[in-house]
């Protein structure tokens, strides 16, 4: 059964990697000539296609007839399209009919299903972010707003979520570049804990709920976000880890009640172009508040960091992972956490985990059609006050190192860990 969901993944990476690509890679906004530079705008119009309306549009469009027009003004509101809206946008900049003026046609789509990485730096919700590959459904919007159902589907390596959404947009000021958004969504997944001992088996877990968030989103690649979710999920087998610190859900559902909080800053270029100056920093932040009421069956906190640097080394790059989740309180054996590295088969799972990577990327601000990539990285878990001899309360470390080659937004690494060398791949984007 593993060895068909790697294959299928690996399928879908090279099925959907061209198309995503093409998303990303959309030409930016156009150039003004020297004598464009300064007319006055005589008028906008907007073309939309698929699920938009052009009122949407124009929410997102400081530039109005009667400015003058001035690059900056063109980039920004490219970017609130862009980045805000996640639209597919093209502008036309076209002679007025008096001399020293100029119109704006800008034409923008929003497709009804497109396929998504789910890129980590960037992906909502901010608390619960799962790498993986999947599709997006929209429906037409609702409002002049752009209020619309939509869903998705995230499948992963360890993991598998749909989620059913309504988002509204509340506010969009499009001189700052600031948007709001509110969201109501009910989800379900599954996921796997790879238990080793004291016998090899894979746990499957179940979670389902419904939350509450409100988004914050600027158009520099920062977001804000709150809410509340009440989840509900279950073990198929006992993990026969046995803590204080642990609730067991293969015997009854855990029910919790949380409130929720993540900061996010994503570099707003591509995963190809993640270098200085494009690039310097990433980094994620979240608050998970099990508060209890209505219900829970345990109260605990999860806090979770995780940040990326990247510094140039000539025309290469050395990019520095960390990432670090601590948690208090008794946590449901269904909701365990991890850090993963590439030389082993298994993630390592408990109450606590954490990683570093550091990794060289060869000349890849030539921006070659094939980049090389030597690394070396760490994680470790631990469980609180565990009674287990193979599930410790200390942290153990597992280290591997490796090389990797990327094209376009396909990565392949092979790395060598304690339990010999594996083949992994990815989508670009996907971590760090």
């Amino acid at each position: 059964m593993g060895r068909r969901i790697r294959f299928a993944l690996f399928v879908a990476v090279l099925f959907l990697a061209p198309w995503v690509a093409d998303a990303q890679s959309l030409a930016g906004p156009p150039l003004l000539t020297a004598a464009q530079v300064g007319s006055t705008v005589e008028g906008v119009s907007v073309e939309t296609y698929g699920v938009l309306r052009p009122a949407t549009v124009r929410r997102y469009l400081s530039v109005k007839p009667g400015m003058r027009l001035y690059q900056g003004a063109i980039d920004h509101d490219y970017a609130n399209l862009t980045r805000l809206g996640a639209y597919q946008t093209r502008l036309n900049v076209q002679d007025g009919t008096a001399t020293g003026t100029v119109r704006l046609r800008w034409i923008v789509q929003s497709k009804w299903v497109k396929p998504t990485d789910h890129p980590f730096y960037r992906d909502a919700p901010l608390t619960a972010s799962i790498q993986g590959v999947g599709f997006i459904l929209t429906a037409p919007p609702m409002d002049s707003h752009g209020g619309n159902f939509s869903a998705y589907t995230q499948l992963s390596k360890r993991a598998n979520l749909a989620r059913v959404l309504y988002t509204e947009p509340l506010t969009v000021n499009p001189n700052s570049g600031v948007a709001t958004s509110a969201i109501v969504d009910t989800f379900g997944g599954r996921g796997v804990f790879r238990a080793s001992e004291p016998e090899a088996v894979n746990v499957f877990s179940w979670t389902a709920g419904e939350e509450a968030l409100f988004l914050t989103q600027r158009d520099n690649g920062s977001q804000f976000e709150t809410g509340i979710r009440v989840a509900h999920t279950s073990n198929e087998l006992s993990s026969n880890l046995v803590a204080p610190s642990l609730y067991p859900t293969n015997v009854s559902w855990a029910r919790t009640t949380q409130l929720l909080a993540g900061l996010t800053h994503g570099c707003t270029v591509p995963a190809t172009r993640w270098y200085p100056p494009f690039c310097d920093m990433q980094y994620r932040f979240s608050v998970t508040d099990a508060i209890g009421g209505l219900g829970a069956t345990s109260t605990y906190q999860v806090y979770s960091g995780d940040m990326a640097r990247y510094v140039a080394v000539g025309a290469s790059t050395l990019a520095v992972h960390a990432s670090a989740v601590r948690s208090g309180g008794v946590v449901p054996d269904s909701f365990l956490v991890c850090a993963t590295v590439r030389g082993y088969p298994k993630s390592f799972c408990g109450t606590d985990a954490e990683g570093v990577t550091a990794e060289y990327r060869i000349n890849d601000q030539k921006d070659p059609k094939m980049e090389f990539v030597v690394f070396t990285e760490t994680a470790a878990s631990r469980v609180r006050q565990s009674e287990n001899s193979y599930a410790t309360p200390y942290f153990s470390w597992h280290p591997d190192t490796g090389v990797g080659v990327m094209f376009h937004l396909i990565r392949i690494d092979v790395a060598d860990g304690k339990d010999g060398m594996r083949l992994t791949f990815e989508l670009r984007g996907q971590t760090f």
